[in-house]
């Protein structure tokens, strides 16, 4: 009989033991949530000690009313400011990048090309990064190779190469990341003599395949060639399309172009077109309306 008392007076002992520990275990998890939720109350204060709230934050944050922001296209360098490439040559000015690619076309009729930039270590140079002082929106006719008839080596020319140098979007877009992220200056729309896109357009009939949106895209050139009588003393029917056919492609660049646009009219933007002649090598400007 002692014994069980003894048993059941230890077991009512663990059970006040137990109680006022879980009491004290409670009492010290609402202590610390209390402290919690004050240091949450604090950092949500402002300097008065007023609580900032989700209304009030959107107020101040939102525009007046009645004020609409208006977002204007801008270059990535201000006007006149260079930019500097990998191999760290300044962007040249449209006149100065003009001159360049004729100088270098001098030398390629002569028979004295240079080759400038062409080697290993060119090369490694600007692996890294591109920065080239032209783009030369040019026929995909294998006898006009922009690098050499130009003189020019690795990462000196943006080259766009289509059959009749026409664009659609793909190629504009090409020529607007040169122009917006390269900080090209200078764009020449080049044409060559019997080129055979624009003599299929004359010869007339109906083109097979895709070449027919070539077709179509230089047709409008032809039409205005063919209206103008005669060609000219040293240029005949098909030579004057191809000239007139760089002209409305440079036109149609300007006109298509927001970017390009925008550039051209700040004075940071220049277009050519021009005319390679296959048999001499030679390359002569046919349209310079803003040089």
């Amino acid at each position: 009989m002692f014994r069980r008392i003894q048993v059941v007076s230890s077991l009512l002992a663990l059970s006040l033991v137990f109680c006022s520990g879980a009491a004290s275990a409670a009492s010290e998890t609402e202590r610390r949530a209390e402290e919690f939720k004050s240091g949450i109350e604090k950092k949500e204060a402002g300097p008065a000690g007023v609580k900032k709230t989700q209304a009030s934050h959107e107020k101040s944050a939102a525009p007046a009313e009645g004020k609409k922001k208006v977002v204007r296209h801008k270059a990535p360098h201000a006007k006149g400011a260079h930019q500097q490439a990998a191999h760290h040559e300044a962007s040249l000015e449209p006149e100065e990048a003009l001159k360049k690619l004729l100088e270098g076309n001098k030398r390629y009729v002569a028979g004295k090309a240079a080759g400038p930039n062409r080697s290993e270590m060119r090369r490694s140079e600007i692996a890294s990064g591109q920065h080239p002082f032209a783009v030369i929106l040019s026929c995909s006719d294998s006898r006009v190779p922009p690098e050499l008839l130009f003189d020019q080596g690795f990462g000196d020319l943006f080259v766009v190469r289509t059959a009749g140098n026409v664009v659609d979007d793909i190629a504009i877009g090409s020529i607007e990341y040169a122009v917006e992220h390269l900080g090209v200056k200078l764009i020449m729309v080049l044409g060559h003599e019997r080129c055979g896109a624009v003599g299929a357009t004359l010869q007339g009939g109906e083109a097979p395949g895709k070449i027919k949106a070539v077709v179509d895209a230089i047709r409008p050139a032809v039409e205005r060639a063919k209206g103008k009588g005669a060609a000219g003393h040293d240029c005949d029917l098909l030579c004057n399309s191809v000239k007139i056919n760089a002209k409305m492609v440079a036109e149609k660049l300007r006109a298509s172009s927001s970017i390009l646009a925008e550039f051209m009219e700040d004075g940071m933007l220049k277009e050519v077109g021009a005319y390679y002649d296959l048999d001499s090598g030679a390359v002569s400007l046919t349209y310079k309306p803003n040089l």
